[in-house]
């Protein structure tokens, strides 16, 4: 059976209204609370050691205590900062949980995103504002588990519970301070990949986050002064696109400085038409895809998928007026000793020679190829991809 259970970034969000000082918990609701949490960040984190949490609390005003960390000291020592103010502005802390597990779900793909809100449920939010963030949760394969201090009066039409319901996560009330400390534990417990990509498998079809499109950046158009230092500079990666390893593009034959773009995070330069090709074979969508160097979520202009698209065309047209005149070309083996010495990616899949393949090269147009990828192109085309000439 596939495991669909990943790292975890988790939001622990607590809520620290007034209210959250009521001795029907002794010593307060509050007190109680932060104890079930940190049974919660302790099963967590030995559970699994790679999982993160970041701590927020939510009142007056929602306050951000950790980052995400796997620190449980870090985490637990976090609580001396807690301030008790205001009413729980429910709304406010969800949406600031959200930020912040955009900005996780933008580094790195392929880890599961969770919420976990602790309150006793004396809350306000905006009109309709808590039902649009649920939907942004939902969007983006988010859970919310809700750790509920005392019982509500109906608790079947408890918010809080058709929000968990609606994101896939658990709900439970309380009434007893041991069964709520307990609970931290249970809680802690593994949740299941909503949307099972894995970025790494260019085959792999399964659905995706609807709205990873609305979180992904854009690639970044040098300036005038990052152009000049990438002319005047001695270092040659920066003169081409770290794609397909060239100063032209292979799909438009445009160089780097008209049609270049940066990676917002590691700033590997590219061309455009290049990263639209990428982003054609890779795992999320035609317009979003991870930077291939550091995996940031990056998206496409429409009119690079439209060049993208005319080069496959074109690169099919040719292949059948190839095989009409018979043009033939033979795939030769590539010495291991000279693999690192090929200055060039695999004209299939534009990923480079790392020497975990055999490596072959038409001999007709000088192409290369890693020997997986040679064996799709034959099933596909039965002819060189980038010359078009029939594999003898």
């Amino acid at each position: 059976m596939r495991d669909t259970t990943k790292v975890e970034d988790c939001v622990a969000l607590l809520d620290v209204s007034r209210s959250m000082l009521k001795t029907d918990f002794k010593p307060n609701r509050l007190n109680n609370a932060i104890e079930t949490l940190k049974n919660f960040i302790h099963s967590k984190l030995s559970l699994d050691p790679s999982d993160k949490i970041a701590l927020i609390t939510f009142g007056g005003n929602a306050k951000r205590l950790v980052p995400f960390t796997n620190e449980e000291t870090i985490l637990i020592n976090s609580f001396q900062k807690i301030r008790v103010s205001g009413r729980g502005n429910i709304s406010q802390g969800i949406s600031f949980s959200i930020q912040l597990l955009i900005k996780e779900m933008q580094k790195l793909g392929g880890k599961i995103s969770r919420i976990f809100i602790l309150t006793d449920n004396k809350i306000i939010e905006e009109d309709g504002k808590l039902n649009e963030i649920v939907e942004v949760a939902k969007g983006l394969g988010v859970y919310v588990d809700v750790c509920q201090i005392g019982k509500t009066e109906d608790y079947r039409q408890s918010k809080l519970k058709l929000l968990t319901r609606q994101t896939g996560g658990e709900y439970g009330y309380f009434n007893n301070t041991k069964a709520l400390v307990n609970s931290g534990k249970s809680f802690a417990s593994k949740k299941e990949l909503k949307f099972s990509r894995d970025y790494f498998a260019r085959d792999n079809k399964s659905e995706n986050a609807p709205l990873l499109n609305e979180i992904a950046l854009p690639l970044k158009r040098p300036s005038v002064l990052e152009l000049k230092a990438m002319i005047n500079s001695h270092d040659t990666d920066l003169e081409k696109c770290q794609i397909c390893h060239s100063m032209k593009s292979p799909v438009t034959n445009a160089d780097l400085y008209s049609e270049g773009r940066i990676c917002p995070s590691c700033e590997h330069p590219m061309h455009l038409s290049c990263a639209a090709m990428w982003a054609k074979g890779t795992e999320y969508s035609e317009s979003v895809f991870r930077c291939p160097f550091c995996y940031y979520l990056l998206k496409i202009p429409t009119s690079a998928l439209k060049i993208a698209e005319i080069r496959q065309a074109n690169a099919q047209n040719t292949t059948k007026d190839t095989l009409k005149e018979h043009k033939q070309t033979r795939m030769k083996l590539i010495p291991n000793e000279e693999v690192e010495s090929i200055y060039g990616s695999c004209s299939y899949c534009r990923n480079i020679f790392m020497g975990e393949h055999d490596v072959y090269q038409c001999e007709q147009c000088g192409a290369y190829y890693h020997e997986p990828c040679l064996q799709k192109m034959f099933k596909e085309l039965k002819s060189c991809r980038n010359c078009g000439a029939q594999i003898v």
